[in-house]
């Protein structure tokens, strides 16, 4: 997938890939406006929302309500290498089946962002 950056006013960029669009901003501290969120914290909220598809997924297969489930996630550093620990809690539905909540979290460890991460991707930056 190719992403295209392009700078905007103050440190605000814009990304496009095929007809979306992100765009980030920086702290007030880092000399943005805090407009929309740090390039930091879209990576950070990628792995919740991937956790939340398969949850879904999961639900939907199974005729499942996903009506008032909820994800939650922390991080902890874990080391001043820039190690961090994921903490996701998925706060269940009423009447979700307890028979199916191990298979739940096991859906959810599917998630293609946490497979990414924990293959450990290599990095390439070039100048043209």
């Amino acid at each position: 997938m190719e992403i295209s950056v392009s700078m905007l006013e103050g440190q605000k960029q814009s990304a496009k890939f095929g007809d979306l669009e992100v765009i980030s901003d920086q702290s007030v501290n880092a000399g943005g406006n805090a407009e929309y969120p740090e390039p930091f914290d879209y990576f950070l909220v990628s792995m919740v929302l991937c956790a939340g598809f398969y949850a879904r997924k999961f639900c939907e297969q199974r005729d499942i309500s996903t009506q008032g489930m909820t994800l939650t996630q922390n991080n902890e550093n874990v080391d001043d290498n820039g190690k961090k620990l994921f903490s996701i809690e998925i706060n269940l539905p009423e009447g979700f089946p307890d028979k199916y909540k191990k298979a739940l979290i096991a859906a959810v460890n599917t998630c293609t962002v946490k497979k990414v991460i924990q293959a450990v991707p290599e990095f390439s930056v070039v100048v043209k």
